[in-house]
């Protein structure tokens, strides 16, 4: 609440005090919402917030959702794979991981853009659409290139966390019984593997937020970055940053209840 009102302290002057005027306005817009405008910087035109800015949600959260579902799947998938392959490969494949992980978000964004730019241009053919307005704006693209470098750090993670397990009491023990090794991975790695990595949500999440903001941007994508970023009335913030971030609180909350119905432990996020 107090963050979506800052703006009024900020003029091209400085620290400026707004009055206690402007300050309980905004109060009293909240508590109208159906009241409440968002303005074009560009026009000047005025349009009712809702219900447009569930347009933006819907598209936003479809695209981060998505992002997620990719990534984890991927990493999984990968590490799934590397199970079995020799140490040395395994070691290459976590040292890479690691090094890209070194490398800025934007870097990954701005390159995997130019990627797709280009191989349109050489082939002539969008096997994914790129770009778009309303019901016909790009989804599947904005998802893969926000994917990236959650893919990577989940599966540097789940290598590492992998590599941790294997050298438990635990694990010495069940293969010493003769338990084949897959089912030691998905019975008792996994499990202690997911919730451990479960503790990093937050972080991924933030980074993914940050991102999905430059990819919406980039992609022209009608998302909650338009309002954040463009509409950036007080009014307007706040309820945009509500929309977005109670969800994902949600969420949270989902994995922390999910995680300790499957292995009873509990977890705070």
């Amino acid at each position: 609440m107090f963050i979506s009102v800052s703006p009024l302290f900020i003029s091209v002057e400085g620290f400026v005090w707004p009055g206690i005027e402007k300050i309980l306005g905004v109060f009293g817009q909240l508590m109208n919402p159906e009241s409440l405008v968002y303005i074009n910087p560009e026009s000047g035109e005025e349009r009712s917030l809702f219900p447009i800015i569930f347009k933006a949600f819907a598209s936003s959260l479809t695209v981060l959702g998505i992002a997620l579902v990719i990534s984890f799947s991927l990493a999984v998938l990968g590490t799934f794979i590397l199970w079995r392959a020799p140490k040395k490969i395994y070691q290459l494949c976590l040292s890479i991981t690691s090094l890209l992980q070194s490398i800025p978000d934007v870097v990954f964004v701005i390159s995997s853009q130019m990627f797709l730019v280009w191989l349109y241009i050489q082939t002539g053919t969008t096997f994914i659409k790129l770009a778009g307005a309303g019901e016909e704006e790009a989804v599947l693209a904005p998802a893969l290139v926000l994917s990236i470098l959650p893919t990577i750090y989940f599966f540097q993670s789940m290598l590492s966390l992998v590599e941790e397990e294997k050298e438990k009491p635990y694990y010495e023990m069940a293969v010493s019984k003769g338990l084949p090794k897959t089912f030691i991975l998905l019975t008792h790695i996994m499990r202690n593997m997911l919730v451990r990595l479960s503790y990093q949500a937050k972080f991924l999440l933030s980074i993914m937020i940050s991102n999905l903001l430059i990819v919406e941007y980039l992609f022209e994508n009608f998302g909650m970055a338009s309002f954040l970023l463009t509409y950036s009335q007080p009014p307007v913030f706040f309820v945009t940053a509500l929309l977005f971030f109670v969800p994902i609180y949600l969420f949270l909350k989902g994995i922390e209840l999910s995680l300790y119905f499957f292995t009873r432990e509990e977890v705070s996020l």
